[in-house]
């Protein structure tokens, strides 16, 4: 969209350029000012439409801690899905979104485009650990979620 929004510009100023020449030399007619003016007009409501393009990115930070401890629980396998119905009226973690391990303060992060709701699984296998919790993605935010770890 900004591409061709710029490739609109040049084109009207390119088309423009010999009439702003002609609106400047001949500024003593009405109507050659109208216009000189008219394209600086223009020219400053395009700059400030693009100048307003938004920011849509979702962040959201998942910290997983050891429901017992309350300690950070670092190299967790993280997924982000949304679940799928089956035809039997069940539902399976098929439609994954994100997925990864947490660092040594127990945080992995994700990034997406749009906001969305999405399942969380936490997975630590050598501890025999596993959490789960439900996140909100909000447009141009960073969001925090936080999953309590237990013994399978």
């Amino acid at each position: 969209m900004l591409r061709f929004i710029e490739a609109l510009l040049y084109f009207y100023f390119s088309i423009n350029k010999k009439f702003i020449k002609f609106a400047v030399s001949k500024s003593k007619s009405m109507k050659g000012i109208r216009y000189f003016y008219g394209s600086i007009i223009i020219l400053i409501l395009s700059v400030l439409y693009l100048s307003c393009k938004k920011d849509t990115t979702c962040k959201v930070n998942v910290k997983c801690t050891n429901y017992y401890t309350g300690a950070a629980v670092s190299d967790a396998y993280v997924k982000l899905y949304a679940p799928v119905k089956t035809a039997s009226g069940g539902t399976v973690e098929a439609d994954v979104k994100a997925e990864g391990n947490t660092d040594s303060d127990g945080i992995v992060s994700f990034n997406f485009k749009l906001p969305a709701v999405y399942n969380i699984k936490a997975i630590k296998e050598s501890d025999t650990l596993i959490g789960t919790g439900i996140v909100t993605l909000e447009e141009g935010k960073t969001v925090e979620a936080a999953v309590q770890m237990k013994k399978q």
